[in-house]
């Protein structure tokens, strides 16, 4: 497994326009805004040095850009919509030779988990690994892989990121940045990680105002810890199980369920 030809850059997407939860990056956990637990979960890793923030050329999201620079940050501004866009022109700007993908609203992100999909990623000479797909009937799907809601790490060569720039035409291809690699197997040297018992049932991801009271609460039980891991939050859950009853409600993927509608509506066949 070598590691030295490759840079690993971490880019991490926020913004603040979120429509189910606004400004959800910033909103506060213990005192301090969710992005600032992002972002040190992720540095936790032992193979990511760097971070950049990857958020938009919208307005609101000057407030993003003056949090990168109180926080001494790189970032990057480009499309609202186009993500795949976004993380190309971004990994271009910071000759990001090795793409790790994590999203802003995974404030419990495991490093080991990152590290575990890096290392996969190293060891096969992938061109892209994640524990968000799964192969079932043959083919590879959206799934958790087990791994509670909120998990989920992509890493990519740059040189599968520009095929994908380039090639991609679907708006759920456009907007969430890997589908056209993760569903063209046949372009792509491809594998994933998941985990051998199912936790998926617990939601650790922030996308309502449900959600974030979920991940309060389980901060405030978790106490002092510096950096969380998987084994901590199922400790939690498990000696306080009515926990996963606040947000557990809301569906897996609903954000790419809606993309999957809008190629439809583009005339797209699946």
């Amino acid at each position: 497994m070598n590691s030295s030809k490759h840079n690993f850059n971490a880019i991490i997407q926020a913004r603040m326009g979120s429509t189910r939860l606004p400004k959800k990056v910033l909103k506060k956990i213990n005192g301090k805004p969710m992005l600032d637990y992002v972002i040190n979960q992720t540095l936790s890793s032992k193979f990511i040095k760097n971070v950049i923030i990857a958020t938009t050329l919208e307005k609101e999201d000057l407030e993003i850009v003056e949090y990168c620079k109180n926080n001494d940050l790189k970032y990057f501004r480009g499309s609202k919509n186009d993500l795949l866009d976004r993380y190309y022109r971004c990994a271009k700007k910071f000759k990001c030779n090795t793409i790790i993908r994590i999203t802003s609203d995974c404030p419990m992100i495991d490093p080991e988990i990152i590290d575990n999909v890096i290392k996969k990623f190293l060891k096969n000479s992938n061109d892209y690994v994640s524990n968000n797909i799964e192969k079932i009937n043959g083919n590879w799907e959206n799934s958790t892989c087990n791994f509670p809601q909120g998990m989920t790490v992509e890493v990519s060569s740059f040189k599968t990121l520009e095929k994908a720039w380039k090639e991609a035409k679907k708006p759920s291809e456009r907007e969430h940045v890997f589908p056209y690699v993760q569903f063209n197997p046949q372009l792509f040297n491809i594998s994933n990680l998941k985990m051998k018992k199912d936790f998926s049932f617990i939601r650790c991801t922030v996308d309502k105002m449900n959600d974030l009271k979920f991940i309060r609460n389980l901060y405030d039980k978790l106490g002092t810890k510096k950096i969380i891991k998987i084994k901590n939050i199922i400790e939690i859950i498990n000696k306080n199980p009515k926990l996963i009853t606040i947000n557990n409600k809301t569906k897996f993927d609903e954000g790419y369920t809606k993309s999957l509608e809008l190629d439809k509506k583009s005339g797209f066949k699946k």
